[in-house]
């Protein structure tokens, strides 16, 4: 799917705005603080309800407002009719969403009518930051195509949470167990789909990797979960999550938490079999983190069988000339690519349709 209209009511610095988005993609040029990524922003809450650098929902919501709406057309790639959704935040709290004007209740129900990755130099986060970036980062690529995951996640969190809560005050009862049952319950089908998801990423990742750094060096991951199963079926990851738990509750009981379960995994980064948090160059972290979200862009591929929305922002700080010249021909036929980047630094040799934003409002070039 890509989005080929999207409508802005309230949202950051933008009052109104109605926009047609080419096909192929295009790239938004102009000077900082005019309201480039905050474009991005409004696309990639449109395809995942959250802002791709972590604000609040109310941080979306223009000054001096009580609400903002947002509103896209996706239209398939493979002649599918065309899918209209909007999600209206209010400080209130009050979230509304809707597909084809029919609300929907929760965000399972919006996850997957298209997918977006988002390219940017907050990415370098994935590789130098602590574990929850990265464990962010799969459970985001995962819930957009597969629901039950994203259904699994959240009465994983809920059931962890309440344990930590009778923890922390020391109970030892029947519910401590209930609330164990459910974290393996569904902690187990988490902990066996990112096993999945990890191992069809790998290969790709190992090839993106080499590709953009011109085969001059290697990239590798290894999945680390808090429990090692040897093997990838749920009910095994069910068995030995259970007996983990349970082995772990006199310590968790005295430090006041959960030491194992899906909350606590990471995924381990390598460049030419060295640890990349702790030695990986700054263009090295880049090359990683780039491989990491393209190999996930085939993996998404593959299970929805749809092109992508690609949101590169801030291009010209985050993609050297060697590296946009090696990554756009490799992205270019796999789905619609939307670029940020300011007027004196905009990439050259992109063949495609650009626009200029100007405080807010967006005409084209």
């Amino acid at each position: 799917m890509y989005i080929s209209g999207i409508n802005l009511d309230n949202f950051r610095n933008y009052n109104t705005l109605s926009l047609e988005i080419p096909t192929q993609g295009a790239l938004f040029v102009g000077a900082n603080g005019t309201g480039k990524t905050n474009l991005l922003e409004a696309v990639f809450l449109l395809c995942t309800a959250r802002s791709q650098r972590g604000s609040s929902r109310s941080d979306l919501i223009r000054f001096g407002s009580d609400y903002c709406h947002v509103q896209g057309t996706f239209t398939g790639s493979h002649a599918k009719a065309a899918t209209t959704v909007s999600i209206g935040l209010g400080r209130d709290q009050k979230v509304s969403m809707r597909i084809n004007d029919k609300p929907l209740a929760s965000f399972s129900q919006w996850l997957g009518h298209s997918i977006a990755v988002s390219f940017s130099p907050h990415d370098l986060k994935l590789v130098q930051g602590i574990p929850k970036e990265r464990r962010n980062f799969l459970d985001l690529v995962i819930s957009q195509i597969d629901p039950a995951y994203l259904d699994s996640l959240i009465c994983y969190k809920k059931s962890c949470l309440q344990r930590n809560n009778l923890l922390m005050r020391r109970i030892f009862d029947a519910q401590l167990d209930a609330f164990e049952d459910e974290m393996v319950k569904y902690g187990s089908y988490i902990f066996a789909k990112r096993q999945e998801i990890l191992d069809c990423m790998h290969p790709i990742f190992e090839e993106f990797y080499q590709e953009i750094s011109g085969k001059n060096e290697v990239g590798s991951f290894v999945y680390k979960p808090s429990i090692s199963c040897d093997s990838s079926t749920q009910n095994d990851w069910e068995n030995v999550f259970f007996t983990g738990i349970k082995k772990a509750r006199n310590k968790d009981i005295q430090n006041g938490y959960s030491s194992v379960g899906p909350h606590r995994d990471d995924i381990l980064l390598f460049v030419n079999g060295q640890d990349a948090r702790a030695f990986a160059s700054l263009g090295q972290c880049t090359t990683t983190s780039l491989a990491l979200k393209m190999s996930s862009v085939l993996v998404s591929q593959k299970y929805k069988g749809e092109e992508m929305v690609f949101l590169f922002d801030d291009a010209a700080n985050y993609l050297d000339s060697m590296r946009t010249a090696r990554i756009f021909p490799l992205l270019s036929q796999r789905g619609q690519i939307l670029i940020t980047a300011p007027l004196e630094r905009e990439p050259h040799n992109l063949d495609m349709p650009k626009f200029c934003i100007q405080e807010g409002s967006v005409h084209s070039l």
